[in-house]
């Protein structure tokens, strides 16, 4: 005896509930067989000059660099690297950490504001910072040769492929956890 010869009689409803119940199972497989088109989502670059690489590697080729703000599209996530397909339809890998949910707004900003994610400090601050570091303007005690050189710590300004080298070095960054 199949499912087919079950007598209808007795009980009419059993067929449909049953058909019901298959067509319920088949569209619910397929929403887990294609999750990239079901939860596609939309990302923007938290800063200037985010890499999309060939592949999962920051060492890869970079395919385009992304603008502060510029959108992308999730097409699926690999650990901390998610594949994305920019708006200009070039599709390439992307770490997670330097996209945000929220648009930005503002400038992108390279060095001590780029990695602080503050874009001003008040005067205050400043002069608070000085007096930390035992050089408040009011001490006369301070050579201007002394005032100097911290202007030209300061000043001080690291290029991109030395600060990848010093990352890659340290494992930090894109190259923490051995995702290289």
């Amino acid at each position: 005896m199949t499912f087919f010869d079950f007598p209808r009689k007795k009980n009419p409803y059993r067929f449909a509930s049953l058909m019901n119940l298959y067509v319920a199972i088949i569209m619910c497989g397929g929403m887990l067989l294609l999750p990239s088109l079901t939860w596609a989502t939309t990302l923007y670059a938290k800063k200037d000059g985010v890499k999309v690489t060939a592949e999962k590697s920051p060492t890869s080729a970079v395919i385009t660099t992304l603008k502060l703000g510029e959108t992308v599209t999730v097409l699926s996530k690999a650990g901390r690297l998610a594949k994305v397909k920019t708006s200009k339809g070039k599709k390439g890998w992307v770490f997670t950490f330097r996209l945000s949910s929220k648009k930005p707004r503002g400038k992108s900003s390279s060095g001590l504001s780029g990695l602080t994610g503050r874009r001003k400090i008040a005067a205050r601050e400043s002069r608070a910072g000085g007096s930390i570091r035992g050089l408040k303007e009011s001490d006369k005690q301070i050579k201007q040769e002394h005032r100097d050189a911290v202007d030209r710590m300061e000043a001080f300004a690291v290029t991109q492929n030395d600060l990848m080298q010093f990352k890659k070095a340290g494992h930090l960054g894109e190259f923490f956890g051995g995702a290289q």
